[in-house]
């Protein structure tokens, strides 16, 4: 029943990014000191549902290579971990965000059912 609300299905999918971009910060602090190791990131938030929508979206097609990294060391590493933790609080923001979503759009569904 739920999977057929658009409204809970896009909080899902907002929910898999944030946990997409947080997978993305992890790994990039695990290989801060990887020579020649390149920062990634999850693909933005539209492109993800547009891809999602139509079933198109394989796991190697949610994440990329930053385009501009914050940061080049000598080693070729893009990894600035500064800049990774500003990212891991924009995925926690991003997942609380669906959470909330999630407990408005049930508190409705509650409410409409008069329970």
């Amino acid at each position: 029943m739920f999977e057929s609300l658009d409204i809970m299905r896009m909080a899902q999918a907002f929910a898999a990014h944030a946990a997409s971009r947080q997978q993305a910060v992890s790994q990039n602090v695990a290989n801060a000191n990887t020579p020649g190791y390149r920062s990634r990131d999850a693909i933005p938030f539209g492109e993800y549902w547009r891809a999602s929508e139509e079933r198109v979206l394989a796991q190697g097609d949610i994440m990329r290579p930053d385009e501009e990294p914050a940061t080049v060391s000598p080693d070729g590493n893009t990894v600035s971990v500064e800049f990774e933790m500003m990212r891991a609080v924009e995925a926690r923001q991003q997942h609380e965000m669906a959470l909330g979503i999630y407990s408005m759009s049930r508190d409705l569904l509650r409410a409409s059912l008069g329970k």
